[in-house]
């Protein structure tokens, strides 16, 4: 639809994948290319990841993992693309693992897309957007529910 005069789409024009963030929060916090950070962040906007984290992330907006991050963390976030390499779980609205991104961990998400390449070790659980408290944490098969472990 846009392409540049070399007749590549502007969206690929350098062969790297580009995360887009979604909704409406604004990036206001970055950890550069080359940056090392260890610990808590809790941000009331969105933020993006390209050099290496480890800690916990609990972000507000949409979250970026650029494809040179890599980030050991549990993360809870409205969005998040993964281009990078992520270790932990996630809980989120949306994630997007791309064509460069790896995730070693549970997702919790009302959804989530990959793209070719994308690789994701561990579990999905999908939500309607209900706390687990309220959906019940017990399965339910055919009618039956699944009994308690014995003690």
């Amino acid at each position: 639809m846009f392409r540049k005069p070399n007749g590549k789409d502007s969206s690929q024009s350098d062969g790297m994948p580009h995360p887009v963030s979604a909704g409406n929060g604004k990036i206001q916090t970055v950890l550069g290319p080359g940056s090392t950070f260890s610990g808590t962040i809790v941000t009331g906007g969105g933020a993006r990841i390209d050099g290496s984290f480890d800690g916990s992330l609990t972000v507000k907006g949409p979250l970026i993992i650029g494809e040179g991050a890599r980030v050991v963390a549990d993360i809870s976030a409205e969005s998040v693309s993964v281009a990078g390499s992520v270790k932990g779980n996630i809980t989120a609205r949306k994630v997007d693992i791309l064509r460069t991104g790896r995730i070693y961990g549970d997702l919790t998400t009302n959804g989530f897309t990959t793209e070719d390449g994308g690789f994701l070790r561990g579990q999905v659980r999908m939500t309607d957007g209900h706390s687990p408290e309220e959906e019940g944490d017990s399965p339910v098969f055919g009618g039956q529910q699944a009994l308690p472990a014995a003690s």
